[in-house]
């Protein structure tokens, strides 16, 4: 079977390959595909949700919305400490 895949998601396979972390390319696509669907019972209609949404925070971040990671670790000391 092809398959083709995003180049961000090719990228971190592949960087996840070697790192020795998986042995090949399609051992790192067996595992994401089990780890997605099977272990997480995640659905794809919720895989595209979360597309999305990262699709829209890489928008704000290219319009300038966004904040830096001092600001986004300070808000989050407040919300969990």
């Amino acid at each position: 079977m092809d398959i083709s895949l995003p180049h961000n998601i090719e990228n971190i396979l592949k960087a996840k390959v070697a790192e020795g972390i998986f042995s090949s390319m399609d051992e790192a696509i067996m595992f994401a595909v089990q780890f997605a669907f099977v272990e997480n019972n995640i659905s794809l209609e919720r895989i595209n949700q979360l597309n999305a949404e990262i699709e829209k925070g890489w928008k704000e971040m290219d319009a300038g919305k966004g904040r830096n990671s001092s600001e986004v670790f300070i808000d989050l000391r407040k919300r969990y400490a």
